[in-house]
């Protein structure tokens, strides 16, 4: 007979770790949509202000669940783990990265423009990373 007290709370913390993770996708194409279309800077900052708080929930509820599962696992790391921590670093790296470069890309045009660049290399690298991510947790399910 199996004890079921320790298995529900794992798979139902799983069930929520991977619905938030599917979601994860969401803001960084609305950020390629919104850097490719935008008319005005100012248009496009208030954009990617607006999109920010989503991308960091996800990012927090990610974070979270994870460590959540990773407790409950005793810490018992394999390789889809590490590949799913290396994507957060990446994920919470880039985006602290991205805050601290709109303080100097606000004061000129030349700058802002750079900026954008960087910010669409930045999220479709993250975009190809999350699908690499997506197929490597699959795969290993």
């Amino acid at each position: 007979m199996m004890d079921h007290s320790i298995i529900n709370p794992y798979m139902d913390g799983r069930t929520l770790h991977q619905i938030f993770a599917s979601l994860l996708f969401i803001p960084y194409v609305w950020y390629i949509y919104a850097l490719f279309t935008f008319k005005t800077y100012k248009a496009l900052n208030s954009k990617l202000f607006f999109i920010m708080p989503i991308a960091f929930f996800l990012i927090a509820v990610s974070l979270f669940s994870g460590v959540f599962l990773l407790a409950m696992r005793h810490f018992v790391m394999d390789f889809k783990i590490s590949a799913m921590i290396f994507v957060f670093l990446c994920f919470a790296i880039g985006e602290g990265v991205r805050l601290k470069k709109i303080k100097f890309a606000r004061t000129s045009e030349e700058r802002f423009a750079r900026y954008v660049k960087g910010c669409r290399i930045m999220y479709i690298c993250f975009l190809l990373l999350y699908i690499i991510m997506m197929g490597i947790a699959e795969g290993m399910s």
